[in-house]
């Protein structure tokens, strides 16, 4: 009886383990930063129509108080990935340093945690 509840803990905590580590797995995303706010109003659509808008997104609604309080997320691949708190101020650094305009694509690097990217950096492509 004992031998068997060790091999189910045991089997019990791989598998949690496994799942932790696939639920963190790095990802490499390029695509373009929006503000949460913006997109809302436009990942409920088409998503070829939210990676247009995307593209024609501008640095200053980027920046805007309000957007920047709703924080950031990436469209890339056809999906919207939100950002972790240290994601949303790498976004605004990113976007207060850029000299673009609009169609400001940036390369994301971190992990899915659930509906979160925890972000680790964030270059301009």
């Amino acid at each position: 009886m004992k031998n068997r509840a060790f091999v189910l803990t045991t089997v019990a905590l791989v598998l949690a383990l496994t799942t932790a580590a696939w639920a963190h797995s790095p990802v490499k995303l390029t695509g373009y930063v929006v503000d949460v706010m913006c997109a809302a109003d436009h990942t409920k659509d088409n998503p070829s129509d939210a990676a247009k808008f995307a593209a024609g997104h501008t640095k200053e609604c980027a920046l805007m108080p309000e957007c920047v309080r709703q924080g950031y997320g990436i469209f890339a691949d056809g999906k919207w990935y939100p950002f972790d708190d240290n994601g949303n101020k790498l976004a605004k650094a990113a976007f207060e340093k850029t000299s673009k305009k609009d169609n400001i694509k940036m390369t994301v690097e971190g992990k899915i945690h659930g509906d979160r990217l925890l972000v680790e950096s964030i270059t301009e492509e």
